[in-house]
């Protein structure tokens, strides 16, 4: 199967979201684990493969189109802390600023071998915005930062309603699907950094960025944190809903 493939992504989300449901999990045992453990493995092999020079073409688009970005979350985190990805990496992520999304931002990356998947709006994107597109078999999220007045800025993530397996099926139920604010100590201060054998750019203020994250001992992989773990400077948006979208 190709793994740039709309239809690869379709069925990687459906199983993930498919398996948190109350009774399905159980039911779906025998089939879901070793399809989950069958797509996890090939999408390692293709990141191992292919990350680095995704990431590398990535830069270069960016660089030459004067658009910048940083290294977020968990690609930050294996910046600072391994000087590359870290161990369990399935896909890439970085930061850019909401004043920098445009159309051509869009066709820009779609030139340069960026094939757009799904994306996520808040308020038609004014408010929240977040996009994924594959090259190489390798998904590259774009979490897009915005400034919040007095307030630190964020960034959003997504999520389904109970009882739905996939966003499009949360869009078709209830016309939208769940969102969360993710404030961060972040500013528009860049620098490079080595990056396995690249350099890449990552905030100036990393290490503060990533105790807000991840906790003052986020140097030591502690293999019990998941997205959902607790951080008081995640909220869910509830008075927001957010569109999904996918090509």
């Amino acid at each position: 199967m190709d793994l740039n493939s709309k239809w690869y992504h379709r069925m990687l989300v459906t199983a993930n979201k498919a398996a948190k449901i109350p009774g399905l999990k159980t039911l779906l045992k025998p089939i879901y684990y070793p399809f989950k453990q069958h797509i996890e493995q090939t999408q390692r092999k293709k990141f191992l493969q292919n990350g680095l020079a995704v990431l590398k073409r990535f830069d270069r688009c960016m660089e030459d189109n004067n658009i910048e970005y940083t290294l977020a979350f968990g690609t930050l985190l294996g910046a600072v802390r391994e000087k590359g990805f870290i161990k369990h990496d399935l896909d890439i992520d970085v930061y850019v600023w909401n004043q920098q999304y445009s159309e051509k931002l869009v066709s820009t990356l779609h030139s340069a071998g960026f094939e757009r998947i799904h994306a996520f709006e808040v308020d038609g994107g004014r408010l929240g915005r977040e996009e994924t597109y594959h090259c190489q078999g390798v998904a590259i999220d774009i979490f897009y930062l915005y400034d919040n007045g007095d307030q630190l800025p964020y960034c959003c993530d997504f999520g389904t309603m109970e009882g739905c397996a996939t966003f499009m099926q949360c869009m078709r139920k209830y016309g939208y699907v769940t969102v969360r604010k993710i404030s961060l100590p972040i500013d528009h201060r860049r620098t490079r950094v080595p990056f396995e054998s690249i350099k890449m750019y990552i905030p100036a203020n990393a290490e503060q960025i990533l105790t807000f994250r991840y906790g003052e001992d986020y140097m030591i992989p502690n293999p019990k944190w998941s997205i959902n773990s607790y951080n008081k400077h995640i909220v869910d948006w509830s008075e927001q809903k957010a569109h999904y979208y996918e090509w």
